[in-house]
């Protein structure tokens, strides 16, 4: 009964309306502690979404009061993405859900067409063989919260390059146009997982999404996409960013720069516990863009960089004389309550 209100309300509420609405079961879907009453609201959190999304002026409505959603868009509008997840608190377990919806229109002259795309996770992720290098649909999705990078003026990163394409019998060179997005999957009590995805859209089959896209090069044999686990007890950074080839060095390179991934050894065997240490080592790797240069035919890739030395904006604003002074404050501080000998 519920749900079947949540859709009418998506038809005839004015979308501030249905956008108070979305607003207030999101945050009972993320908040609550009951994960079964947390469930039953998810239903209609996602019904009502996509009701509300096949509305063509949708596409363009911020809902930004509905803050416990990602809401992602490239800059070319192509798509908007919206991600979430429902954890159960007592076993510490992250569900992830979400809606994919897709605007495109033969030329300027016709009117939008839209296709909304339920994405539906694929349970134990972690498990599944050679999940880098599959390609998927929107109903065996790598589950994840899609964040905003930084440095970047839109939550989705778009790259052009060039590759053959199979059409009929025969190999053709064309252009193509690829998505990046960055996400984080709190997976279970133990592991957690961050990722780059990639999404496709063929231009003769617009209204189709693919996620994977053979464009990053770890070694020879393309990935789809990149999955960093990591332990509960540690942090892992992925984001936006430059490096650069020495220390000091002047000429910074765009890339999206991570944490590398090392596992504990103990007796020289994998440690199959990862609480202890899975997780980033203090080095740092990076996936660079390769816009002219080609490999295998192909160009427009992104490329692995390993121990990459990475460049903060931060230190070009660095004062030696501002620290001091905080420095001082502070001891004045400490002094002043007796805190200091």
């Amino acid at each position: 009964m519920h749900l079947v209100w949540g859709i009418v309300w998506a038809q005839v509420l004015s979308l501030p309306q249905v956008e108070k609405r979305l607003a207030e079961l999101g945050h009972f879907v993320l908040n609550a502690e009951d994960t079964k009453a947390k469930d039953s609201v998810n239903r209609l959190f996602l019904a009502l979404w996509k009701e509300t999304m096949m509305r063509p002026e949708a596409f363009s409505y911020p809902f930004d009061s509905v803050v416990t959603v990602s809401d992602l868009c490239p800059p070319d509008s192509a798509f908007r993405v919206f991600t979430w997840q429902v954890v159960d608190f007592p076993k510490m377990e992250h569900t992830y859900y979400g809606i994919l919806v897709r605007r495109w229109r033969p030329d300027e002259k016709s009117p939008w067409q839209v296709r909304v795309y339920e994405l539906k996770a694929i349970p134990d992720v972690l498990d599944e063989e050679d999940i880098e290098r599959r390609t998927l649909s929107p109903e065996e999705w790598v589950g994840a919260l899609y964040y905003h990078p930084r440095y970047v003026s839109h939550g989705v990163l778009r790259y052009e390059g060039e590759a053959l394409v199979p059409r009929g019998q025969k190999l053709r060179r064309e252009k193509m146009i690829y998505y990046v997005l960055l996400g984080w999957n709190g997976y279970n009590r133990r592991q957690n997982f961050k990722l780059v995805e990639t999404l496709f859209i063929d231009p003769r089959q617009p209204e189709k999404v693919v996620f994977g896209a053979p464009v990053i090069y770890v070694g020879v044999v393309p990935k789809m996409r990149l999955i960093l686990p990591y332990g509960e007890t540690t942090a892992l950074s992925l984001n936006m960013g430059w490096y650069v080839k020495k220390i000091g060095g002047k000429k910074r390179y765009p890339a999206i720069i991570f944490d590398h991934v090392s596992t504990s050894r103990r007796g020289g065997r994998m440690w199959e516990d990862p609480r202890p240490f899975f997780g980033a080592d203090g080095t740092y790797d990076a996936l660079e863009f390769w816009k002219r240069r080609r490999f295998e035919g192909r160009r427009g890739i992104l490329v692995y960089r390993r121990n990459v030395i990475p460049y903060a904006p931060e230190i070009e604003h660095y004062d030696p004389r501002v620290i001091q002074r905080q420095r001082q404050e502070a001891s004045q501080k400490l002094h002043k309550y007796g805190l200091t000998p």
